[in-house]
């Protein structure tokens, strides 16, 4: 069996047709058109490599290559079908056209493993229709089923789910009706692009992925007093902006200082925002991502410091107006080593590493099912734009390991 590298450049290069911009790059959001008309080829070509499908509720396609005990739980690979606004033509895709040739080299050379293996292209994984990632696998594992799609508001357009499940030609009960879960699968392997820099920036073939990282949301307001800009001596001064401003500079450098984790403040509203006032409100969110919630917490202590001596130091008070916690994700022990063991055997220059944003594969180890991801080197660490790239020869060394895991876990009795 070999994976067919120009077979999975053309996929591909279909794939990237529907959403095409005219700049280059890809908008293909779940449940549109481009979503439908990609689902429908990718449908034909599951079917073409001797695979039953069926469409779940959701949106989300499986096509399922019979194991010679198609009664034990199959194992599945795969990823998202969707694309953020503007996206490129390899994040998510890469996985289910990978995954789709593993399908694809098996039947041709009548290759049977002993259990099943399952190809999916979920919906929805990015969260831009309605502002939740991973919606489609999560509406499978039942996160939902007490809701109704008319509560569910999208926010990439007007209307809600129940809008969007109506042109789809979806059902109106997905929530609940697609709500099957994952207790027959025996593994899930995901191979998706890096999304970051670290494996181009090492020369490495391939990344084997030990954990999918948490991140904590901490929104803050800071009060201080609106006055004249002119007239307002700098020591009279209590300045919101300033105090946040410092919290974004101390911020950025404690993260600087510690590779454990990263912080970003990507949102900040100033108050009332005109040239000749001094702000006096100003909120802020500030982010923190690490693959370990001990580190999570740690840090949150060490935020909180930074904000009080801000504060303190500009006179101005602070107050919390919630937060948000996701939790870090351990991948499966035994699938990692399995991987790296497939990749030493391969001869491939492998890097184990943590992945920085949130997949489809939190969800399935989140549902008990052994996970593991599969990282493709993207070329300069550029994602979600037209310019994201990743070669050939990498896609082929990757998917030659996706291959050898696949084989191996579908084989195991």
């Amino acid at each position: 069996m070999a994976i067919n590298s120009a077979r999975l450049q053309q996929t591909l290069q279909k794939l990237a047709e529907y959403g095409a911009l005219p700049d280059g790059g890809t908008t293909r959001l779940t449940y549109s058109r481009e979503f439908m008309q990609a689902q429908e080829y990718l449908r034909q070509e599951m079917e073409q490599a001797g695979m039953t499908t069926e469409i779940d509720a959701a949106g989300n396609l499986i096509g399922t290559l019979r194991g010679k005990q198609p009664q034990l739980p199959a194992v599945m690979s795969g990823s998202h079908l969707d694309t953020v606004p503007q996206g490129g033509n390899f994040d998510g895709v890469l996985g289910i056209a990978a995954a789709l040739e593993v399908a694809r080299s098996w039947q041709e050379d009548g290759y049977m493993p002993q259990r099943s293996l399952q190809v999916i292209a979920t919906a929805e994984e990015e969260g831009t229709a309605f502002g939740m990632a991973c919606f489609g696998v999560r509406v499978r594992s039942g996160e939902f089923k007490g809701r109704q799609a008319d509560e569910i508001k999208c926010t990439s357009r007007a209307g809600t789910l129940a809008d969007c499940l109506r042109e789809a030609g979806l059902p109106q009960d997905a929530l609940s009706s697609a709500a099957c879960g994952f207790g027959n699968l025996a593994a899930f392997v995901e191979l998706h692009i890096e999304q970051g820099a670290e494996l181009d920036e090492q020369e490495r073939e391939v990344g084997i992925v030990t954990h999918i990282v948490g991140y904590d949301r901490l929104h803050i307001t800071f009060c201080g007093e609106a006055n004249h800009a002119g007239t307002t001596a700098m020591h009279r001064r209590r300045d919101a902006a300033a105090a946040g401003a410092e919290v974004i500079i101390a911020v950025r450098d404690l993260a600087r200082q510690d590779r454990r984790f990263v912080a970003t403040v990507g949102k900040f509203t100033v108050e009332p925002n005109v040239p000749n006032i001094v702000p006096g409100r100003v909120s802020l969110c500030v982010e923190t991502r690490s693959y370990d919630d001990a580190i999570l917490q740690e840090v949150r202590g060490q935020v909180l410091r930074i904000i009080e001596q801000a504060a303190a130091a500009n006179g101005v008070i602070w107050q919390t107006d919630g937060d948000f916690h996701v939790s870090a994700v351990p991948l499966s022990e035994r699938l990692v080593t399995t991987a790296s063991e497939e990749a030493e055997r391969l001869h491939l220059d492998y890097l184990a590493l943590p992945s920085w944003a949130g997949h489809d594969t939190q969800i399935f180890a989140g549902a008990g099912i052994p996970a593991v991801m599969l990282f493709v080197p993207s070329v300069r660490g550029i994602s979600h734009a037209a310019a994201e790239y990743s070669t050939p020869e990498n896609i082929f060394r990757c998917s030659c390991l996706l291959d050898a895991v696949l084989q191996r876990l579908t084989n195991e009795i």
